[in-house]
């Protein structure tokens, strides 16, 4: 190995151990002996002069650098992947990861998909579930869309939807007919709560100076909004939810809007990606076509909030 400059098999049997934390599964994954990972590894350790691994009781276990230097080797391994693939498929389609909250991509992005396909040939997305940053160091994704009051720190992007609000919503049988709930009728039911909007019933209730009003019952408590919608749609409780994650459900009304009082969303919408990303071509067709599908969905939220109001 030249000095400074790690040979690639040794980086790939270092981050296919530290990911198992086991020589012998990372060298099934290889398709090595378990004898070789280890002089890999430790031609490695040698070369850097750092231990990498920890033996503890007959485990394999990474040291503060090797983890560190785990999480570095696998955006770049990743990224030499990727590169590799681009240059293969030169002519052919080229795959773009994305990596999104779980029920903006089920209940915004996924509907709106087709539009995308039908404009563009060469690009074909990898739709990825997130919902929290912690696999920003862990991998080489090409964007992410994500609810935050910021904009992550270290990442290029721009904010897409700053405008949304809390709708407070339930299963139309809910309100027996009326046309909307009471405050009164509203602590006699149980109420929605979602990990990301841990004070939205208090901000909901202050912004009407009813904060000392309580439910009569326990609240309900979802991580996921996804999983807080489909609560109020089968009529469980009452929940304050971003109106960009209902649309469907408030024009199907399998959701219905239950008190008309509404509340600034907190959140804001982004759409980041890393630095190196920002002038690949398959990355700004979708960033070009993700404007143009935000813009149509402001477009038709007016166009129905003035058809409401007439």
């Amino acid at each position: 190995m030249r000095l400074g400059v790690p040979s690639l098999s040794a980086l790939q049997a270092f981050e296919a151990s530290a990911r198992h934390q086991n020589f012998a599964q990372a060298a099934q994954e290889l398709a090595l002996t378990h004898g070789a990972v280890c002089k890999r590894v430790n031609e490695l350790e040698g070369h850097l002069g750092v231990a990498l691994f920890e033996r503890v009781k007959q485990r394999l276990v990474l040291t503060p650098a090797g983890a560190e230097y785990a999480k570095r080797i696998r955006v770049h391994l990743d990224q030499i992947r990727r590169d590799t693939l681009d240059v293969v498929q030169q002519g052919r389609e080229t795959e773009l990861e994305i990596a999104v909250g779980v029920t903006f991509a089920a209940q915004w992005l996924i509907p709106r998909l087709d539009d995308f396909y039908a404009n563009t040939r060469d690009v074909r997305l990898h739709i990825i579930g997130r919902d929290q940053p912690v696999f920003f160091d862990d991998s080489a994704f090409d964007a992410t869309i994500y609810f935050s009051t910021r904009l992550w720190p270290g990442m290029p992007g721009t904010a897409l939807i700053t405008d949304d609000t809390l709708v407070l919503v339930a299963a139309p049988r809910l309100l027996e007919g009326q046309p909307s709930l009471s405050l009164a009728q509203l602590s006699e039911l149980s109420w929605i709560c979602v990990r990301d909007l841990p004070r939205a019933w208090d901000d909901w209730l202050a912004s009407q100076d009813a904060a000392q009003l309580k439910p009569q019952r326990s609240a309900q408590r979802y991580d996921m909004f996804i999983m807080a919608i489909n609560a109020a749609v089968a009529g469980l409780g009452v929940a304050l939810l971003p109106r960009v994650l209902i649309e469907r459900e408030l024009a199907s009304g399998t959701l219905v809007q239950a008190h008309a009082h509404t509340l600034a969303n907190p959140q804001t919408i982004y759409f980041s990606y890393p630095a190196q990303r920002r002038d690949w071509a398959p990355l700004q067709q979708f960033d070009a076509w993700l404007r143009r599908a935000v813009d149509d969905y402001r477009a038709a939220r007016s166009g129905l909030s003035r058809s409401t109001c007439s």
